[in-house]
Order: C-alpha cells, then sequence, then structure tokens
C-alpha cells in the first residue's frame, strides 16, 4: 500500500514538472513571436526588444541564465528579398526536477520566432 502511494505521488510529481515545462515553454514562445512581429513592423528596429522581453517574463526573464537576442532585419528593395527580423530566447526551464532524466534539452528552453521585415509604403 505505502509502495503504491510513493509511486503515485512520483507520478503526479512528474506530471506537474511536465506541465510547468510545457506552460513555460509556451509562455517563452508568445512573448518571443510578439517582440518579433513588432520589432518587424517597425523596420527591423531591436531597440528595447530585450527589456520588453525580460519585463513580460516577469521573475523567469530576470534570471541570471536566460538570454534574450534580437537580430534585426532589413526590408525587400528592388529585387532584393528581405531579411528576417528574428527575436530568440534561451534560458533554463523552470520545471527543475526533469533534469534527472540527464536529457539536456529537456532542462533548457530555447524558442526563436522570424518575420520578415515591412518598409513603410508611400501613399
Amino acid at each position: 500500500m505505502t509502495f503504491g502511494v510513493a509511486i503515485f505521488l512520483g507520478f503526479l510529481l512528474l506530471a506537474t514538472q511536465v506541465m510547468v515545462h510545457l506552460y513555460a515553454t509556451s509562455m517563452v514562445t508568445a512573448v518571443a513571436f510578439d517582440e518579433a512581429r513588432r520589432a518587424s513592423t517597425e523596420g527591423g528596429d531591436c531597440a528595447g526588444v530585450e527589456a520588453r522581453v525580460v519585463d513580460r517574463l516577469g521573475e523567469w526573464g530576470s534570471r541570471p541564465g536566460v538570454r534574450v537576442t534580437c537580430t534585426a532585419g532589413a526590408p525587400p528593395g528592388p529585387g532584393t528579398p528581405g531579411v528576417p527580423t528574428t527575436v530568440r530566447v534561451v534560458g533554463p526551464s523552470p520545471a527543475r526536477s526533469l533534469s534527472i532524466f540527464g536529457n539536456q534539452p529537456i532542462a533548457l528552453i530555447d524558442r526563436s520566432a522570424s518575420f520578415l521585415t515591412e518598409r513603410e509604403v508611400a501613399p
């Protein structure tokens, strides 16, 4: 009986940690998506992107291991394709218990989003 309860609690802990990891991954993906879209519509300007990402991610975004990078794109010109604006967020997963499996991708959140940089069209 005691062994069964211990196994049940172990699976409950595992399920909780997986849900925390999936929620954090979803939040990071959404923030990267929003900020990449915002930067691309501003002509590929990455000014302030890192600060907004850290602010929107709250406590997790200000952890020492979290890195935010923004690669500025260029709008398409005559005969040249545009260069996408990319925002990438990398950091440790808040679900620390998943690292016992020894698989590095489980213990790390690495998400990026890219949008083609837009340019203003004169009326």
